[in-house]
């Protein structure tokens, strides 16, 4: 006859096995999810690499003006452009036929 101590060590043998074997897969689960967040943030980090040259290439600046000679009619300045400060409307006084603004009130708190 079984003695009733040897019934509940190899119960408590029993429950330890299953419990070390379920540790065990998920501890196994875990590995695999982070070693596909290293390959992941691997991947990215190359393909900011890969951006970062593209970005370079593509901002060199004889490859802008040439850009911009072929697709844009831009022309230099011409003095007949410039102004004076003078000839600029003030800001305090109303342009012709327009009424003076007033100003805006503020609600008091």
């Amino acid at each position: 006859m079984i003695r009733p101590a040897t019934l509940i060590w190899s119960l408590l043998a029993l429950v330890s096995g299953v419990g070390l074997f379920l540790l065990k897969h998920d501890v196994q689960r875990l590995e695999e999810a982070h070693a596909r967040l290293i390959r992941a943030i691997a991947e990215g980090r190359e393909a900011i690499h890969v951006l970062k040259a593209e970005w370079s290439y593509l901002n060199e600046f004889d490859r802008l003006q040439a850009l911009a000679d072929r697709h844009l009619e831009l022309t230099p300045m011409s003095g007949a452009r410039w102004g004076r400060l003078e000839d600029l409307p003030r800001r305090d006084s109303p342009a012709a036929g327009e009424p003076a603004p007033t100003p805006a009130r503020r609600p008091r708190p």
